[in-house]
Order: structure tokens, then C-alpha cells, then sequence
């Protein structure tokens, strides 16, 4: 029988407790220099296209990872020796377990910066790393596509360990950052924009090393031989090397495998990888994604499949 050291409940209440005092200040939701208006029309439609579609986010918050369709009303866990047993939020707009009782802002806010209503700083299992330099329209697209969503009552809990809750004391989020988008077509600058900040490709794609788990930026799309705990397989190599990565594929060949979920090698690719969802995006945002990848610098990483 393993004893309880008597200090640690103590340390862990202390945590808790320092971690509920020290809520840092909600940063502004727009981008930095943002305009105070844009363009509002199809705005839902737009936030679908993300959220259902490019994003995949029913990959983490639906209630069933056979149906990532399905409404999003979380649950699902994702256990991590630096965060605890963490859980996908409700995302629907129920008042009571849901987003119904926040603002289009708050909302925002979270995606970008990772900053709940309350000013708590949520877990970096949401890439908001990522989604940082997502232009205002998108990100308030999202925002009004999940409050236009059916409510489901869902009460979700977190279980954050003593190292997460320690850890959130020296975390406040990033600053405000101006951001332009590049102008939408099937063009490698619009590619770097989705991949990076809205198909979120360099959220999975990029290795992750050392003891927080950051990513190694001097292999961006390299693929991942040691992912995150719970992943099936091993992220591939996306980068335009001809013997470890995707150089020999042409552009007819990334679409084909993103619409099919057959690579050019007759490899079925596993569902962790989105491309049921994915498959929708659109034919012009499909090839900007591929014309980006073709500008990466092609670095030479042998991932293995599992």
C-alpha cells in the first residue's frame, strides 16, 4: 500500500487555492490594431466551414469520437503527467454547463489565448498556441457558429494535478497581436494562415520535446515519432522531402489523399488524422494548404508507422 506523503494534500489545497486568488487579467479578444467592425455577412456559415470542417473541432469536443459531427458537448479525457486528467469543455450554449452565459469576446478570447471567462488559464490541450494569430472575422465566425448551436446540458469537470496548477501561477496569456490575413485563395501565403492557424497542420504534424512538451520549431511538419499519450499513430513527415516526406506528391495526389483517406502508397490513413472532415474543405483551400507545405524547407525525419 502506497502512503500519502502528509505534506502533499496540504501542497496540492495551497495550489488550489493560490491558483484561485491569481486569476490574471482578461486581455482584449480582438487582435491588436484590429478594426471595431467587419464583415459580418455569412458570419455562421463561416464559423461552420471552421469548426465543422477545417478545425475538426468535434475531433476533440464532441461527446463521441465516433461521431465528430456530433454536438459539442465535451467530456472526453486527456490524461498528461504535467496536466492531470483534463477534460474537452461543453461547447454548446447551454447557460448552466455550456458557453450560454458567455459573450462572443469570451469566446475569443479562449480560442486565442487560452483564457477562460473567469480569467483562469485553461490547459494547452486547446491549441490556442495556434490559433493565436487567427484573424478577427474567424475567430468571432466561430464564436457566433457555437452560440447558434442547440444547447445540451452537459457538466464537465477538470482535474487538474499539483504540477498543472502550480504551473498556471507563472502563466499569463499572450498579448494581443496584430494579425493580417492573407487575402482567401489558392495561394501558399493563404496555406501558411490555414495550416498554422486554422487547420491547425502544425498542431499535430510538429514534434514535441523536453519536459513542457513544446514544440521544436526548427522542425516545423517534420512528423512525430513520440506524440502526445493516446495517439494511435505517428504523425507523418509533411514536409516537401523527397524520401521521408510528401516531395514526391503532387498537388492532384494531396488532394486525393485528403478527399479519400488513401495515400499515393495505398496507406489508409488512421481518423486521428481528420480527413473525414478535412475532406470538405474546399478544393482552393486544399491546394493553398499544399502550395504552403511545398515552400517548407524538406527536412529529412524517418517516422515510423505504428
Amino acid at each position: 500500500m502506497t502512503r500519502l506523503m502528509p505534506w502533499k494534500p496540504a501542497l496540492f489545497a495551497l495550489a488550489t487555492a493560490l491558483a484561485a486568488c491569481r486569476q490574471p487579467a482578461l486581455v482584449p479578444a480582438r487582435e491588436a490594431g484590429g478594426a471595431l467592425a467587419f464583415d459580418t455577412t455569412d458570419l455562421v456559415d463561416r464559423g461552420r466551414y471552421i469548426v465543422r470542417n477545417a478545425a475538426d473541432c468535434g475531433g476533440c469536443h464532441s461527446a463521441s469520437e465516433k461521431n465528430p459531427d456530433g454536438p459539442l458537448s465535451g467530456g472526453r479525457e486527456f490524461k498528461d503527467w504535467r496536466l492531470g486528467t483534463i477534460r474537452a469543455s461543453n461547447l454548446t450554449p447551454d447557460p448552466e454547463t455550456g458557453l450560454g452565459t458567455w459573450t462572443d469576446e469570451d469566446i475569443v478570447r479562449a480560442l486565442r489565448y487560452g483564457q477562460a471567462k473567469n480569467g483562469r488559464v485553461l490547459a494547452p490541450v486547446m491549441p490556442y498556441d495556434w490559433m493565436h494569430r487567427m484573424g478577427d472575422r474567424d475567430a468571432f465566425a466561430v464564436a457566433q457558429y457555437l452560440k447558434s448551436q442547440p444547447p445540451v446540458r452537459n457538466e464537465v469537470d477538470q482535474s487538474p494535478n499539483l504540477v498543472f496548477k502550480t504551473a498556471s501561477l507563472f502563466r499569463s496569456p499572450d498579448n494581443p497581436v496584430a494579425v493580417i490575413v492573407p487575402k482567401r485563395g489558392p495561394t501558399a501565403m493563404y496555406g501558411d494562415y490555414l495550416a498554422n492557424h486554422v487547420a491547425l497542420c502544425a498542431h499535430c504534424h510538429t514534434p514535441r520535446s523536453g519536459i513542457r512538451d513544446e514544440y521544436n520549431q526548427k522542425m516545423p511538419y517534420a512528423g512525430d515519432a513520440s506524440p502526445p499519450k493516446g495517439f494511435p499513430v505517428n504523425p507523418s513527415n509533411i514536409t516537401p522531402d523527397s524520401t521521408t516526406g510528401i516531395g514526391r506528391w503532387s498537388e492532384e495526389d494531396f488532394l486525393r489523399t485528403m478527399r479519400t483517406g488513401v495515400n499515393p502508397k495505398g496507406d489508409t490513413l488512421n481518423p486521428i488524422m481528420p480527413w473525414p472532415t478535412l475532406r470538405r474543405m474546399t478544393d482552393d483551400d486544399l491546394k493553398a494548404i499544399y502550395r504552403y507545405l511545398r515552400t517548407l524547407d524538406p527536412i529529412e525525419n524517418d517516422v515510423p508507422r505504428k
